[in-house]
Parts: C-alpha cells; structure tokens; sequence
C-alpha cells in the first residue's frame, strides 16, 4: 500500500440501474455479492453535471498539431434513510468519467500526410453504503470541540474500466501501412471501511470563515482485482499480450486524518436558497468520493499508483474535488446538494511511441512527452432520474451525451469550464435493494479481432488523408523484426 497522500474530498456519481448490480470480490475469486437490503427510505435525489468541450489544432512536440474533443463529468444519486433520532444512512450511486478523441496530424490536419487517431476513455462506477451520526466531534479553529456530521462505517462497490485505441499512418518513419493499437483494463472490488471513534467530517453548525479537523482509527477488509489485454497490429504481423489478471486483499487498519475549512463566500447558490460550499481534504490510504465513498488507492484508476499495463497506456486522466455543497438537517438528516470538481487528461502520441518501441523496449508511451488534452473545472448542478441515467450512460458507453459545444480555451487545452445550477429531488422512493443469491460475474469481454471492441468502431483515417498505399510483400527475414 502506498504512503497515505494529501487528496481532495471526491465527489459524483450515478448507477441508475433497476436491479442494482455491483462487484465485489471473495477470496480469490470475483463474484457478484448480494447487496444488503436497505430500510425504508426517506429521501432521494440526485446531482452531476457533463460536459463536451472541443479544441481547434493546437501545437504538440515534434512539429505536430492535434485536435480533438473531450467529454468529462461525474453524476450521484443519493438514497437517504433515517435509522434513530440520532442516525442515518446514505446510499450513494456514483459515476464519473473522462473520454476524448484526438487527431494528431502532419503537416495539417485538414490534408495530413501522417496521422495519429487515438481514442481514450475511463470510467468508475460505485455503490455504497454510510451510516452516519450527528453525535460526532470535530476539533473547530484549532481549539475547540464541535459536534460534527462523523461517519462510523462505509462499504464501497467498485467497477472502474480503462479503454484505449488508437489508428496510426506514419511513413515517415517507415510504416509500411496502418498500425492499430488497443487497451482495455477492467478493476471490480469491495471495500468495507469502519472508524473508531466515528470520523468527524463537519460540525452541525457551519459557521463562515471556520476550519476543523479530526482523526480517526480505521479497520478495513476487501478485496480487488483487475483484467487487462494488449494488442497491435501493424502489414507485418500482429502482437497480443493477456488477459492478464490479478489483484489483492484489502486487509489493514491505521488512522485517517482530516482538515476542513468553509471558507467565508464560499457558497453555492440555488432558486434563492444559500448552501455552505465547504472544502475537505482526507489522508490516508484512500482516495475518497463524497466524505462517503473510501476508494483503497491501489484500484483508484484515476489516481497515481502504478498499474501493470502503465507501459502500454497512452492516455491518463485525473479527478479531484473542489468543494462540497452540503445542508445539515433536522432529525439527524444531512444533504449533500452538490459540489465542484477539477479535471485535467493528457495523451502521448500513441503512434510514434509505438513505432519507435520494438518488442516492448525503448520509448513507451508511458515515458513520452505528453500532450494536454483538457483541464476543466465543473459545478455540478441537481438532475431529474432521467437526467441521472442519461449521464451514466454517456460516461460509460458514449451515448447520450450533450452536444459538443465550446469554452473559453486555455492555452494548449480543452478549456475552463465553470459550470452551476439547479436542485431538483426526485420523489422516487426505493424500498429495497436486494440481490438474493450470490451470482458468479461472467469474465471480461475481450474483441474476436485485433483492436476492435465490441460495440465501438476503430478509429479511422481523417478526412483529407493520403491514401496508404499497399504494404509490398515481406521480405524473408522475420516479419516480426519490423512489426513497431
């Protein structure tokens, strides 16, 4: 387990789905567990937003341009239960993802003579389960005891996936026709977090201008695991590495720390209604969605830890929480009404990396230059179900999206994006979420050819590209010699 690390509060997410499915590992084999039934709930309602953003060309290293766009955002539904006077629990559906697309070209775009098509998308869906008390303390300015909101347990679902392709014509550097690479990661598991004391997030009376801070012991138990496969192909002849699978055991304990703060006109505002927008940040050996969802940082795909296909990824992409927009309430109740997140993504040129990575030696995508993709920060804003569901969708398969539409550009980026709305609840009320037997998940689905997954079309040729002209007949030699 890596050090514990400063991290913003996450936040975001959405799995509308009608029978609730989650992931969860037993041992060493991965099964889909049942999901313990929940009392009657009180409340729900939901809150993300998404946005497409685009980029005219802009300049990369090596004499190239590229352009592109890039779809990023999260989305939650949150069901709330009362369970006492005194407590309560949350169960949190939460996506968020980043995709994009992009051209790399010489000596244009519009008419290239070489070319790059690469397409990049990630995903992490969870759900989970907090029960919370109001009872809790936090240390207030330094000095003071405070009660706070403090979370006494949390068990997290986890189903995150990595898909990269990419389509390259370089005969420069002497391909002798197209070259198609693919990537696909697939990471489930399940994480069951509890605090002693329970771990104060933020005191029941927010006050402008505070800050506070908490510790708390930890016990955690789970596990993880992840599936990855590699391919390529070049005129010459074809590679393909996996599936690869493995994982390990979440079973440690240590302390969790936080500091908080509101900082005094930090609010998000909405129909008349003012809500504190507070900024939290957790160490420890998580990364943590919402103060509810703790993500153990080795299956965090939007993290930093290293991941075994690291060597074969061309693309990354990161998430980070800014503020979260919450309302304490009466009879022990709490709303969380939104909140704000940074996204940044970056690529290397997949298509020279490749060609100049014989065998799997060299430059790697992963030690070349990388290229800014998109930089944006997001206030999320409430949503109907329909507006939920429709989010997911777009974040883990592509569709439904809201049409592309432009921002002010950063210089070499996709754009700022500053974004704030509206709360809507959602008057559905669930009574139970309940798988009854346990149901072996069925193995990750893998393409019947080189490079082209199910449901998604391979990267093609740019408009105004120059035709490759057939590959000529392989000499005698060992094709597999010039395969990069």
């Amino acid at each position: 387990m890596r050090r514990a690390s400063r991290k913003g509060l996450s936040v975001a997410g959405t799995v509308l789905v009608a029978g609730l499915m989650v992931f969860v590992l037993t041992s060493t084999s991965v099964e889909a567990a049942p999901v313990p039934a929940a009392t009657s709930l009180s409340g729900t309602w939901s809150y993300g937003i998404v946005k497409t953003v685009t980029v005219t060309p802009q300049h990369a290293s090596g004499g190239w341009l590229y352009e592109g766009s890039a779809t990023l955002g999260y989305t939650v539904t949150i069901y709330d239960n009362a369970t006492s006077t005194s407590t309560f629990e949350l169960t949190v559906l939460r996506t968020m993802g980043v995709s994009f697309t992009v051209q790399f070209c010489q000596p244009s775009c519009s008419s290239p003579l070489q070319w790059v098509n690469e397409s990049f998308r990630i995903y992490e869906s969870t759900t989970t389960f907090a029960n919370f008390t109001d009872q809790g303390s936090v240390t207030e300015n330094g000095t003071s005891p405070a009660q706070a909101i403090a979370l006494e347990n949390t068990t997290s679902f986890l189903h995150a996936n990595l898909t990269e392709s990419s389509n390259s014509y370089l005969p420069a550097l002497g391909q002798r026709g197209p070259h198609l690479t693919y990537l696909g990661a697939d990471v489930i598991g399940e994480s069951a977090v509890s605090f002693e004391p329970a771990f104060g997030l933020f005191p029941t009376q927010l006050y402008a201008g505070s800050t506070w801070n908490s510790t708390s012991a930890f016990t955690e138990s789970g596990a993880w695991a992840y599936t990855y496969y590699y391919a390529a192909h070049a005129p010459l002849g074809s590679f393909i590495f996996g599936p690869s699978s493995g994982g390990g055991s979440l079973a440690t304990h240590g302390e969790v720390s936080l500091q908080g703060a509101y900082p005094t006109g930090n609010t998000f505002t909405y129909g008349g209604a003012t809500y504190p927008a507070i900024t939290l940040l957790i160490y420890g050996p998580f990364e943590v969605r919402e103060g509810v969802i703790f993500i153990p940082s080795a299956a965090d795909l939007f993290g930093t830890s290293e991941k075994p296909w690291g060597n074969n990824e061309s693309g990354t992409a990161s998430a980070q929480m800014g503020t979260l927009d919450v309302r304490p309430g009466a009879a022990a109740q709490l709303e969380l009404v939104a909140s704000s997140w940074s996204y940044s993504s970056a690529t290397a040129n997949a298509g020279i990396t490749s060609s100049l990575s014989p065998a799997g030696t060299g430059l790697s995508p992963a030690a070349a230059p990388s290229n800014p993709i998109s930089s944006a920060t997001v206030q999320g804003i409430p949503e109907t179900t329909d507006q939920a569901h429709g989010a997911q969708q777009c974040l883990t398969t592509g569709g439904s999206c809201p049409s592309t539409s432009g921002g002010p550009n950063l210089r070499g980026l996709f754009g700022l994006i500053v974004l704030s709305g509206v709360v809507v609840m959602v008057g559905a009320i669930v009574a139970a979420l309940v798988v009854t037997r346990r149901r072996r998940a069925p193995p990750p689905v893998y393409p019947n050819a080189v490079l082209y997954p199910p449901g998604a079309a391979f990267p093609s040729a740019p408009a105004g590209a120059a035709v490759p002209p057939a590959a000529p007949p392989p000499p005698e030699e060992d094709p597999l010699d010039h395969l990069w």
